[in-house]
């Protein structure tokens, strides 16, 4: 890894459900999971993951990194993979784990009802690891990273992260709906970033009848980026019903329109 820059790690890039097969190989079949890599001045790394849906069951962590995971929202495509997470196996390890108090719930409360029975086996200090569950509001740090938050449209809300590190800045904004062409509270937010992941589910044919369910359009991204400057637009939560071949010929599309932009591919590293 390089010393100087932050890597983004695709591990997780559908929206929904997880789906799997053959058609799915490319873009992944996998719910919402991005690591980030940060290097501290120390030598060891920050390990971020944004949200922890099935995607994170595949992560693999450096036995001396601090990790940190930011949840957009408490949807279940969002978190389901979080019992499944090995570094909540390894005793000792300290996980730190960030989201807004939603519904009268604060973050530990939401997350106890998921580590309980009858869902689940265990609760949270049952694990080996050492977790610390953080309610967030407004900005904070990470290491030397800071985190700027956003609270965008999506049913029961969902906050947008943006994080900064020695001169570069990546926001995550999935599980978000425009409430009008360009929301200038989000363009305001993204202006600059050298990384926007964005919200993509649908296509503009399928819109129509999903509007209200809380998801975005890629062309919507790429006004966004337009319009605030972005740097590199990466396009995120795929419908589960759309496979690699629909995506394919989608996203050649939308990169005409828009040579930044890119669909989130299982695997995909990007480095900042």
């Amino acid at each position: 890894m390089n010393k100087e820059c932050m890597v983004l790690k695709v591990l997780g890039s559908r929206g929904s459900v997880p789906v799997e097969g053959e058609r799915f190989k490319v873009y992944g079949g996998a719910t919402s999971c991005m690591k980030l890599l940060v290097p501290e001045d120390s030598g060891r790394t920050e390990e971020i993951f944004f949200d922890a849906g099935s995607g994170i069951v595949s992560a693999k962590v450096a036995p001396d990194s601090n990790i940190s995971i930011l949840i957009s929202h408490m949807h279940l495509d969002h978190i389901q993979g979080m019992p499944f997470f090995c570094a909540l196996g390894e005793k000792g390890r300290k996980i730190d784990i960030f989201a807004a108090p939603r519904n009268s719930f604060k973050a530990d409360e939401a997350i106890e009802r998921l580590f309980s029975p009858p869902f689940w086996p265990l609760r949270i200090i049952d694990y080996p690891a050492d977790v610390q569950i953080h309610d967030i509001e407004g900005s904070f740090m990470i290491g030397n990273i800071r985190v700027d938050t956003l609270e965008v449209n999506h049913p029961g809300g969902s906050t947008t992260y943006k994080l900064s590190f020695n001169g570069k800045t990546v926001v995550y904004a999935v599980d978000y709906e425009h409430p009008e062409p360009v929301d200038m509270r989000l363009a305001k937010f993204v202006e600059n970033c050298d990384l926007l992941i964005y919200d993509g589910q649908y296509c503009w044919e399928e819109y129509p009848g999903c509007y209200g369910f809380g998801h975005s359009i890629p062309e919507i991204g790429v006004e966004l980026a337009k319009n605030a400057n972005v740097k590199q637009l990466l396009i995120t939560h795929h419908s589960p019903s759309h496979d690699d071949s629909f995506m394919h010929e989608w996203e050649e599309r939308i990169n005409k329109i828009c040579p930044i932009a890119s669909f989130a591919k299982i695997g995909q590293e990007i480095c900042l």
